[in-house]
């Protein structure tokens, strides 16, 4: 099992996996964290945040939903 499962598996994932997880450039998802369209995720040092799969999938299902009614945002 890679680690990048292993996390998936566990329920949280650095920005690294993440941003592949969205298909985003890790620039990209940081810049989305920052603007408020992705969730903060949660700080454990000053050099590692993580973010909830769960968070994830649902920010992918919200993007779903608004494309199915029309537009993105």
């Amino acid at each position: 099992m890679t680690p990048v499962e292993q996390n998936f598996i566990n329920g949280f994932m650095r920005a690294k996996d993440a941003s592949a997880f969205l298909a985003l450039g890790e620039s990209t998802f940081w810049r989305w964290v920052k603007d408020g369209r992705l969730p903060q995720g949660t700080r454990l040092s000053a050099r590692a945040t993580v973010w909830k799969v769960a968070d994830l999938e649902a920010f992918i299902e919200q993007q779903t939903a608004r494309q199915e009614q029309g537009g993105l945002q």
